[in-house]
């Protein structure tokens, strides 16, 4: 025992004897014997290469090359130099706006295991690409030729629609043939932007489109301005300013050639003599040059829209289902986004007009007041002191606004909803009368000699069509910006799914393009004739500004490619971009798909993933699919569903499903 004691002690001392001592740290005065030799001169956007000969009797550690702007580090790299030898790569040199050729600095630390280290400075002429020529990429897939008017200035003189999306990719430089390649962000025009230059000219025509490889400037944008104050665009041919504005100020509109007589201007705002008719205050005003429309809504400030307060000022807005929108019905269900702001045109007195056919659906209405452009305050039946319309009711409890029972409204008809706050928020009095009648001019348009029908702004066609025959489109004028679903019709204009009836919808307010199988006696088709139906948050039918959610009646048909195998392809978004044809979401996706339309018939848990597929989803144990890696924003993806091992019988499957989701 006491020797075991000892031995305790003694290893205790020891212990505390080596805390008790302090490391040693040996710092050599001196560097790695260094050589560099690297390009005297380089392309801005390209490569310098170098070379290093490093040699150090105390061991090496790192070697470390910076590019430098006027002292300013704008590229670096760090190599680990286990031994003697030569170190060779190349370093990245940006290409930034606005910079001028000059001379940069690359400067070479190498550092030994002592932490000795040696510095070299080398001069390296820096100079922007004079690149023999650009090219416009347009997103329908057209290319133009951009050449040299100036240095740094390449244009392309064209007839081009009134709006132009495109990228603009340089010529191969540099001693590896890159190109660069310009887009659009937040801040505009950027260097591998992800989305398309928003070109605008206002008309269509012979025009040219130009670009500055120094500056990144281009053109043509139009150039707006509202009452003085210049319009910015916010998004694609859409110009946003905000401005006070006092009761019976005329508005104008400057900047665009052709002028602005034929646009609409939101009535229960400008009066026909473009005199502003709400109650003085903050007004944020939106151009929509493609819709030839000009929309109002009241702010708190700058950036903040106005809400309802409690004295009966301020904002009121509309918010419902797919049967109610300005400029037109919007495609979307219960989107916040998408609320439609009451005009107050007298102290605690809104208004909303709305086009039957147009901006309220004639025969499907499903409407509430809210406090804010968003959920929160909302007007209930309680809420009102009266009710007074023959158009329009308020039934049940939760306040929302219906048709009246047995009453469809006119095509065409001016209708006036007016919310009258002067008794306080809890003695609201609702009113809804005919002010007039629109007249209806449909245009006259077919698809494959069909002509389609209804209107003003959905039309449709039933239509034989062929697999791998060519759809023709008549009497669209500018059918080159609609979106056309890609697993219908391919960019050759040829039908893609099987061969059926199939009816054909033109949406001319959304600008889409859509199709789906029917049976012969016009109706849905189940699986096992050839109808699959995809449902969920995260997927959408054309844009993610209304994704499917979990409403039956907005399932989204697949096109069936072969028999028994369907398919589903979309760009990769986040939740709040609305760009067409924006059908899964980068981060989130609960998807299901569906047996029979309008039916809670649906996959059960029994499918089998592709590789491919397992990367990017997953399935639950109730058969939906999830997001399982991150998507690429932008990128375009591809689901494939394949029945063609199982027994299908109706709406009933047996066997395991083949699922495939790749980034095509």
């Amino acid at each position: 025992m006491k020797k075991y004691i000892a031995i305790l002690l003694a290893g205790a001392l020891l212990a505390v004897s080596c805390r008790e001592k302090e490391p040693e740290f040996i710092k050599s005065d001196k560097g790695p014997a260094q050589t560099v030799t690297c390009d005297a001169s380089a392309l801005m956007g390209a490569t310098f290469h170098y070379s290093v000969d490093l040699k150090d009797p105390e061991g090496l550690s790192t070697l470390k090359v910076e590019l430098l702007f006027d002292e300013t580090v704008v590229a670096s790299k760090t190599v680990r130099t286990k031994e003697d030898g030569v170190y060779e790569g190349d370093l990245e040199i940006p290409f930034y706006k606005n910079v001028p050729d000059g001379v940069a600095t690359a400067r070479f630390t190498s550092q030994n295991i002592r932490f000795g280290i040696t510095t070299e400075d080398k001069d390296v002429s820096v100079s922007r690409p004079d690149f023999a020529f650009l090219t416009l990429k347009a997103a329908n897939g057209t290319e133009y030729r951009m050449d040299k008017k100036e240095k740094y200035v390449y244009a392309v003189n064209a007839s081009f629609p009134a709006a132009v999306d495109a990228y603009i990719e340089t010529a191969p430089f540099g001693s590896d043939e890159r190109t660069l390649s310009f887009g659009y962000d937040a801040t505009g025009i950027n260097l591998d932007g992800a989305k398309p230059i928003p070109f605008s000219n206002g008309v269509a025509g012979n025009y040219e489109i130009s670009f500055n490889t120094k500056s990144w400037e281009a053109a043509p944008f139009i150039k707006l301005e509202i009452n003085g104050t210049e319009a910015a665009m916010t998004e694609k041919d859409v110009y946003v300013a905000v401005i006070n504005v006092t009761k019976g100020d005329a508005i104008e509109i400057t900047g665009y050639e052709p002028g602005f007589d034929d646009f609409t201007f939101d009535p229960d705002y400008i009066s026909e003599d473009r005199k502003f008719a709400a109650v003085n205050g903050l007004y944020r005003f939106s151009i929509r040059m493609a819709d030839k429309w000009v929309l109002v809504e009241r702010m708190a400030s700058q950036t903040d829209l106005a809400a309802l307060g409690s004295d009966g000022h301020g904002a009121v807005w509309i918010i419902g289902d797919k049967c109610f929108g300005k400029p037109a019905i919007f495609p979307y269900g219960w989107n916040t986004d998408f609320a439609v702001c009451l005009a107050e045109v007298e102290s605690q007195v809104f208004q909303a007009t709305l086009v039957g056919g147009y901006q309220i659906s004639t025969d499907n209405v499903n409407i509430k007041f809210f406090h804010q452009k968003g959920w929160g305050g909302e007007f209930k039946k309680a809420d009102y002191a009266s009710i007074e319309s023959e158009y329009l009711a308020i039934p049940e409890d939760d306040g929302n606004i219906r048709l009246a029972d047995g009453v469809t409204l006119e095509l065409g008809g001016i209708y006036v909803l007016k919310l009258d706050l002067t008794g306080g928020l809890n003695a609201a009095k609702f009113t809804c009368t005919k002010a007039g009648q629109q007249e209806i001019e449909i245009p006259a348009m077919a698809v494959n000699g069909v002509e389609f029908e209804g209107g003003p702004l959905v039309y449709t066609a039933n239509v034989n069509l062929t697999q791998d025959a060519s759809v023709s489109v008549t009497g669209v004028d500018d059918l080159a910006s609609y979106w056309v679903d890609p697993d219908y019709c391919g960019a050759d204009g040829k039908f893609i799914p099987v061969t059926g009836l199939y009816k054909v919808s033109l949406d001319t307010g959304a600008k889409t393009i859509k199709a789906w199988l029917l049976n012969a006696d016009g109706s849905r088709p189940n699986l096992e004739q050839g109808g699959l139906y995809a449902l969920g948050w995260g997927v959408a039918s054309y844009s993610m500004s209304g994704q499917c959610g979990w409403t039956l009646s907005d399932s989204y048909q697949l096109a069936q490619i072969r028999p028994g195998v369907f398919q589903m392809t979309g760009i990769a978004v986040t939740e709040t971009d609305p760009r067409a044809g924006g059908r899964f979401r980068t981060d989130y996706t609960d998807l299901k798909w569906f047996y029979a339309y309008n039916s809670w018939d649906g996959q059960g848990a029994d499918m089998s993933l592709t590789e491919d597929a397992a990367h990017w989803v997953k399935a639950t144990s109730g058969g939906n699919l999830n997001i399982n890696t991150a998507l690429e924003e932008g990128a375009t993806y591809r689901l494939t569903v394949d029945f063609t091992e199982c027994t299908v019988s109706g709406a009933t499957v047996t066997g395991t499903t083949k699922v495939d989701f790749k980034k095509l």
